[in-house]
């Protein structure tokens, strides 16, 4: 069995949320606390989820796994959307992250 953390699907979900974290860092607390809270989680939702895919021996269930993911990563979008409709992250921040995930969609779709 691979180990996940050798696998680029995790890897790029795992550097996608270390750039969440720093966009975020400092911001917690006061108004901004819930959204910061849920781009921060739900990143952490999408490695765990794509670890867990990749950690399956079922290599049916594990794609179903990996896709599920998929609603996941359009669940942060969502919240980093909010970030920077509420002026939390800036146009460049939002666009880079935003393209990032939307690359890491296409893999996981393209996941066999």
């Amino acid at each position: 069995m691979n180990n996940f953390h050798d696998q680029k699907l995790w890897q790029d979900a795992f550097v996608i949320l270390m750039d969440i974290h720093t966009t975020f860092e400092g911001m917690r607390g006061g108004d901004n606390e819930e959204v910061v809270e849920d781009c921060i989680e739900s990143a952490t939702e999408v490695a765990a989820k794509i670890a867990d895919g990749l950690s399956r021996q079922d290599k049916r269930f594990g794609r179903q796994v990996l896709l599920d993911a998929i609603g996941l990563v359009a669940v942060v979008r969502t919240h980093l959307a909010v970030a920077w409709g509420r002026g939390m992250v800036t146009d460049d921040v939002f666009k880079a992250t935003d393209d990032k995930y939307q690359s890491l969609t296409e893999s996981l779709q393209n996941t066999r």
